[in-house]
């Protein structure tokens, strides 16, 4: 076990499931629990799968003015500055050819192409509506692949029927460029095609390295399978009560509060008790 006592925190936080309601907007009582932790010191730090275009209204919400992790580990943007900090991209030559062999054998999914300059959609459906409505974001729809413009491909989110989730990935396991990209389940309609190597655990460990943090403690908290590289990497793993059966046979804490009764500020509670008393 590590020394916690005395050491400011850095606290890494999932979004859907974790620190959203099901409405997709943040309780007062979590925003609360944010603005007191941040003002003994701490370091509150979101990370998602979203880009800075579908993260802008919670940065403002939550104050933010740090590092923040986008695309699932793919970025780390600085709200202060309003720059990006670190990225990788994709190869666009390979990541093009993935999305078109699995667009083709998958007529069901759309590809929905992260550039720091804003998303793209190729082969458009229902699902990517829904994202659009539930993210609050909107896209430009491309007819082609090859219109989205090449290069500084930041990751690519197929969203697709859950049935389809599944069938999907063991395909795209098959094909000639997978060893180039990771792939990771992200919700029920959502699998991600991520730089090789990036999660939202090397992400973390990337941004303790930028920014110094190296005398933190790390906690992290997240529900979902997206988020289990993070909660391994970090020196405390949380999560709320709602969260997969996997995340919580590896998290430290389970909050008895779920992601719509303040599962995150219970959780920053306690982590604070347990270093700084």
């Amino acid at each position: 076990m590590i020394n916690t006592l005395n050491k400011k925190i850095a606290f890494f936080c999932d979004m859907d499931g974790t620190l959203l309601n099901h409405d997709k907007t943040i309780s007062q009582e979590n925003l609360d629990a944010i603005a007191e932790f941040t003002r003994k010191g701490n370091l509150f730090v979101v990370s998602t799968g979203r880009v800075i275009q579908a993260m802008r209204r919670y940065v403002d919400a939550m104050q933010l003015n740090g590092p923040i992790i986008l695309c699932n580990g793919g970025q780390i943007y600085d709200c202060g500055r309003g720059e990006v900090a670190w990225s990788k991209d994709l190869d666009y030559d390979k990541a093009l050819a993935m999305v078109n062999e699995l667009t083709s054998r998958f007529p069901s999914a759309c590809a929905e192409v992260c550039r720091p300059d804003g998303i793209y959609d190729y082969n458009f459906n229902e699902y990517e509506r829904h994202h659009w409505q539930i993210a609050g974001f909107t896209a430009t729809v491309c007819e082609r692949a090859e219109d989205i413009p090449r290069d500084n491909w930041s990751k690519i989110l197929f969203a697709m029927p859950h049935e389809d989730i599944e069938p999907f990935a063991e395909y795209a396991e098959t094909l000639e460029f997978f060893p180039y990209a990771d792939f990771v389940t992200s919700g029920t309609n959502f699998h991600e095609m991520l730089p090789r190597g990036c999660s939202k655990g090397s992400a973390l460990k990337k941004l303790v390295e930028i920014y110094g943090l190296d005398d933190y403690v790390t906690a992290a908290m997240g529900d979902y399978i997206n988020d289990m590289e993070m909660l391994r990497a970090a020196d405390i793993a949380v999560c709320p009560a709602n969260s997969h059966e996997d995340v919580k046979s590896i998290c430290r804490i389970i909050t008895d509060e779920d992601c719509e009764h303040g599962a995150v500020a219970r959780a920053l509670r306690t982590v604070c008790s347990m270093t700084q008393g």
